[in-house]
C-alpha cells in the first residue's frame, strides 16, 4: 500500500511564531512511481491557495 503525503504551509504563524502546516494524506495505485507522485503534489499544489512544503511517498509493507 502505498499513500501521498502533502504538507503545506498556510502562511500563517502560530502563537509561538512557527509557520502552520497542514497535512493531507491520499492513498494511491501501489505502482506509483515518486516521479509521479510529485507531479500529482504539484497538481494539486496549483489548486490551493497554500504552499506544498513537502511530499512524500509512503510505502507500507503488513508484516503480520
Amino acid at each position: 500500500m502505498k499513500q501521498l503525503r502533502i504538507v503545506y504551509n498556510t502562511g500563517e504563524l502560530s502563537e509561538a511564531g512557527r509557520p502552520v502546516l497542514r497535512r493531507n494524506l491520499i492513498d494511491v495505485e501501489d505502482s506509483i512511481t515518486s516521479q509521479a507522485a510529485l507531479q500529482i503534489a504539484q497538481i494539486i499544489d496549483s489548486l490551493t491557495d497554500y504552499t506544498l512544503q513537502e511530499a512524500y511517498l509512503i510505502t507500507t509493507t503488513q508484516l503480520y
